[in-house]
């Protein structure tokens, strides 16, 4: 008894000692020039106690006197320094970059120093700098990453991206990277049909890429090459972007943030229209009689502007005419001037606001972490009727085991969004961007548009009139018409993410397991009223889809004196099923404004279908590094493919990459080099195909007089020997930087080669198929990536950093099938079509040309003074640039920061349906320029192969209807480009850490601000883009480019 009691006394002095000797501590932590260091994290040694430093570097924390701090930041040397009770610690920027990590395929954080491939890395506040309103939030990636190429051609409602990373590699099938958030696959691509894409009308609903919230975003690790993304299967053959979100984090105070912004938007480029000449096909006026009175009327039955001058002359307009019919037709149709509009095209669009707020709580403790989120964005667009919202709410959470060895995650987000009024695009009836542009008259009035353009009976009042007593439309919807009358709907909820476990079996051994879902449901309306030009129409469409991963991991890390060692073995069960639904009314609606498919006059058309599609995997990678010197990685992958044939369905993958980082054998000689490393990288991947391409199947359906049923026999022949697309990589890569990391650059040359293509290749007819899919050709890239960063001035006052982003990218169709040498890709409505030609790059525009004589002149026919056509189709260019880039800088001056983004594209062409139709119709301002409608025009060119030049005047309508009927290359554009991508302007204010709020922060931007280049007259070249597909380089009736601006204000308590 006397010996327990001593016992206890003993551990009560002890404990007494060790609470005496507590210290508080009070510090600051600051960079090199003296700034404070925002959530540096602050441990005592050896336990689990700290604290992370406040917006002015400072910390407060209780700690035993004699131990020691642990001072540390991503991407600054850690620091270790004894408990006192004041303390300031200089961090260091890590030249050597020893503690820089970047998240790689599946999720697997690694030093940036070992990796043999090249990485590239965004911070997620670069993502919502320009948000842009409801733009697709991968375009803030717009020239930030080498070898990224990025193109968006449907404004701020959520309209497609265009994204390749180190060009084309697949003729026929998908070249979209794929998408991974927190290591859940997700669907990225979009679902615009072939009409759409080769603009011939419809929507463009976007890719699913548009549901990702950048508030959310930590990161994003851009895997370019196939030995960067080989562990992800053949779903990565195209690059992957991994996208890493916000987890829960230790915080002082609340652990609340909050951030609202409002944005703007504005059209800033329009086509060049001309306003000297109305419309009409004549100089002159029809005249009527109305009442007895006789009145000029203008030709409103033509959709072109080769009419009278617009000199104010009086004229009955249609106007005039509808007031009137408006009024019951009592007494006399009012008149008006034959003038240019007071209203011109540019006053139809309006100015767009959006609103967009979001509310987070982190909080951490060292057991447990959860973050919840959620975002409300209201947009009311630049086209009238337009608007859009979403909400996007997502729950990121950890627990941990007392012993620290089970682990249970799970990060999931729900995303809900409306839309309403999305512009037609291409060559459609309710494309506004047509009638403005392509077809109709110059002296409309858009104020009077608007003000008419229904009437009191329900009809439609428009200018293009069968009649002057016939309103009938002929051509053309009043635009105002189209916006409110024949507007579509559109709806998505979505809901992806994971839940895991994770068990360590040992200090270096641990297991994971997680269920990685993506699930949306989609629903498209159309409507087209009775009264419009075109026949009356509903239209709905359903597609719900669902991707179920199951994956498992055995991860080993370990280290030993010089050596580590890392491996990771493990398997994937991915299994996706996607379910289409369709239904359209037929002859028309019979009740107006009664939208649904029982409204059909005729029986409504219906169709459905169901796609599964499955993969098994197993893979693993196996990584050893030597004196943080020398670095080796393996990795092995199988998938096993449902699309693919038996025998055929089961592929691997290695890759094997290495780095050298040779800065460590010159530290001790050389001080102004801070790291240097050499890479090299090579990988084969497979890529399989869409379901069912393998066997041959009879669609059912019954005759229209009889009910016996019969077999239709599909237009492609499916192959039951299809085998997988190979893709062999290789690259190798120089990173280096200078006077502690004031100065570096990174540079990579890589060469693909992609082969037995599956392709649906045209058959004969005699065959009774269209297509047949086979295995065939070979398509190559070779390109080079360079990044630059430098820091030319840093001081305790003011900093510039700047960094430039440039790649280059040769791609080539090697081979396509013994006998063919030209790939059709799709047809454009006019004139054009894109193809893959043996010998040249993938993607090229395919229509007649100019005559050239031997010394490159084009040749003129000396009757008609016009430009020869080719007999046949030429290549009239690739739509694929031959290098681009970005140019950033950022500046900050005290509290102050500021920067601005310059990207900018060289090579690549599009043809332009708008200016071939616009010329033709006398709309663009060349139709009426310098006299050319009174005195003609002689084209710069030769009439003979002797060289003489052309002196024959052509006609101006004959020249400008040439364009249409003449060479399809005078329609042709270069898509050079330079753009002010983004300005930024931000202040953070200075507050004392005791207060409720414990950050402030207001900040403006401004986005898509200018365009300058070669062809930027009438058109932004980035605005052609209609889907994620193959099927660019087709101008059709491009929207106009929106600029954004924008302000926005965060708060941290």
């Amino acid at each position: 008894m006397k010996r327990k009691l001593m016992m206890l006394l003993a551990l009560f002095f002890v404990g007494v000692g060790i609470v005496v000797a507590q210290t508080q501590v009070s510090g600051t932590v600051v960079d090199e020039a003296g700034d404070p260091v925002i959530g540096a994290t602050i441990q005592v040694k050896g336990t689990s106690q700290g604290t992370v430093t406040d917006v002015d570097g400072n910390f407060n924390l209780s700690a035993p006197a004699g131990g020691t701090l642990v001072v540390s930041y991503v991407g600054m040397r850690t620091e270790e320094v004894p408990v006192s009770t004041n303390v300031r610690v200089v961090l260091a920027s890590d030249t050597e970059l020893l503690d820089e990590l970047v998240v790689t395929a599946l999720g697997i954080s690694r030093d940036k120093k070992a990796l043999g491939y090249a990485v590239s890395e965004v911070a997620g506040e670069e993502m919502i700098r320009a948000r842009g309103g409801l733009s697709n939030p991968v375009n803030a990636l717009q020239g930030k990453v080498a070898g990224l190429q990025i193109s968006s051609g449907s404004g701020s409602m959520g309209g497609s991206s265009k994204i390749l990373i180190r060009g084309v590699s697949s003729i026929s099938g998908n070249n979209q990277p794929l998408f991974v958030i927190d290591g859940v696959p997700v669907e990225g691509t979009d679902y615009n049909s072939t009409n759409t894409q080769r603009g011939a009308g419809g929507y463009d609903y976007g890719n699913l890429v548009q549901d990702i919230n950048p508030d959310d975003i930590e990161n994003i690790s851009v895997l370019k090459g196939a030995a960067a993304s080989a562990l992800y299967g053949s779903r990565a053959n195209n690059g992957v972007i991994m996208i890493t979100t916000k987890k829960g984090t230790r915080e002082e105070g609340l652990g609340v943030s909050f951030t609202s912004s409002v944005g703007f938007e504005t059209v800033n480029k329009l086509p060049k229209l001309q306003r000297l000449y109305g419309g009409g096909a004549s100089s002159s006026f029809e005249q009527v009689i109305i009442n007895g009175k006789t009145y000029n009327y203008p030709d409103y039955a033509t959709d072109e502007s080769w009419g009278p001058k617009l000199e104010g002359q009086e004229v009955l307009s249609w106007y005039d005419l509808a007031k009137w019919e408006a009024g019951g037709k009592v007494g006399d149709p009012t008149t008006s001037r034959w003038v240019a509009p007071t209203h011109d095209v540019e006053d139809f669009f309006e100015t767009g606001i959006s609103y967009t707020n979001n509310l987070s709580i982190s909080q951490a403790t060292d057991r447990a972490s959860l973050r919840l989120s959620f975002t409300n964005t209201d947009l009311k667009g630049y086209l009238p009727n337009s608007s859009m919202s979403r909400n996007v709410f997502s729950i990121a959470g950890t627990t941990t085991s007392a012993d620290q060895k089970l682990e249970a995650f799970t990060n999931v987000t729900y995303f809900n969004s409306r839309a309403k009024g999305r512009s037609e695009i291409g060559y459609g009836d309710n494309n506004v961007m047509v009638k403005f542009v392509q077809w109709g008259h110059r002296e409309l009035d858009m104020a009077q548009s608007k003000d008419l353009y229904i009437m009191p009976d329900g009809s439609q009042a428009t200018w293009n009139r069968a009649a002057w007593d016939d309103p009938a439309p002929v051509y053309s919807n009043n635009p105002y018409w189209s916006r409110y009358m024949n507007y579509q709907n559109d709806s998505r909820n979505r809901i992806y993410g994971n839940v895991g476990l994770s068990y360590k079996i040992l200090p270096e051994l641990k297991f994971q397991y997680k269920t990685n879902l993506d699930f949306f449901v989609d629903k498209q309306y159309e409507r087209n009223a009775i009264g419009s030009q075109e026949q009356s129409r509903y239209m709905e469409i359903s597609r719900q889809q669902y991707e179920l991963n199951h994956e498992f991991m055995l991860m080993y890390s370990n280290h030993f004196d010089d050596y580590s060692l890392n491996a990771n073995v493990g398997g994937n069960i991915m299994n996706r099923r996607y379910e289409y639904v369709y239904g359209e009314t037929e002859g028309g609606l019979a009740i107006p404004l009664f939208y649904n498919l029982n409204n059909s006059i005729s029986p409504a058309a219906a169709y459905n279908l169901l796609s599964k599609k499955g993969i098994h995997s197993i893979f693993g990678n196996v990584s050893a590094g030597w004196k943080n010197m020398l670095y080796l990685e393996a990795t092995l992958r199988n998938d096993k493919s449902s699309t693919l044939p038996v025998g055929n369905n089961s592929y691997w993958y290695p890759s094997l990459t290495g780095s050298f980082i040779f800065s460590e054998l010159l530290k001790e000689q050389s001080g102004w080099l801070s790291f240097g490393k050499l890479r090299a990288g090579w990988a084969n991947v497979g890529n399989d195909t869409d379901p069912y391409r393998v066997l041959t199947t009879y669609t059912q359906y019954t005759n229209i007089d009889s009910s016996t049923p019969g077999y239709r026999l599909p237009n492609t022949l499916n192959n039951s020997e299809l085998k997988p697309e190979s893709t062999t990589s290789f690259e190798v890569g120089l990173e280096t930087s200078f006077f502690n990391n004031r100065l570096g650059f990174d540079a990579t040359y890589y060469a693909t080669e992609t082969k037995d293509q599956i392709i649906p290749l045209s058959v004969s007819g005699t065959t009774g198929y269209i297509y047949q899919v086979i295995n065939s050709g070979i398509i190559t890239n070779r390109g080079i990536e360079l990044a630059f960063h430098a820091t030319p001035v840093q001081t305790r006052s003011f900093s510039w950093q700047t960094s430039l982003m440039l790649s280059s990218n040769k791609n080539k169709v090697k081979e396509l099938i013994d006998g063919v040498d030209y790939y059709r890709i799709v047809a454009a409505p006019f004139r054009v079509e894109i193809g893959a030609m043996k010998g040249d790059a993938y993607g090229v525009i395919m229509g007649t040309n100019y005559v050239f004589d031997d010394q490159g002149n084009r040749m003129i026919d000396p009757e008609s003074g016009l430009y020869l056509a080719t007999d046949g189709n030429e290549n009239l260019g690739s739509i694929y640039p031959d290098f681009s880039g970005g140019w950033t800088n950022t500046f900050k001056i005290g509290n102050v920061d500021a920067s601005i983004l310059l990207d900018f594209s060289r090579g690549g062409h599009y043809f332009s349906t708008s200016y071939m139709f616009g010329m033709y119709s006398g709309m663009l301002e060349e139709t009426a320029a310098n006299g050319i409608r009174e005195n003609g025009i002689i084209l710069d060119g030769v009439i003979d192969e002797n060289g003489t030049r052309n002196t024959t005047v052509a006609d101006a309508l004959d020249y400008a209807s040439h364009f249409y009927t003449g060479p399809a290359a005078q329609s042709v554009f270069k898509s050079d480009y330079i753009k002010l991508r983004e300005i930024n302007v931000g202040y953070t204010f200075p507050l004392k850490k005791d207060k409720f709020v414990k950050s402030l922060r207001i900040s403006a931007y401004g986005r898509n601000l200018a365009v300058w280049g070669p062809d930027t007259k009438h058109f932004d070249p980035e605005m052609i883009v209609t889907s994620s597909g193959n099927i660019q380089g087709i101008e059709g009736g491009a929207i106009p480019s929106v600029a954004n601006f924008g302000a926005s204000v965060s708060l941290k308590f």
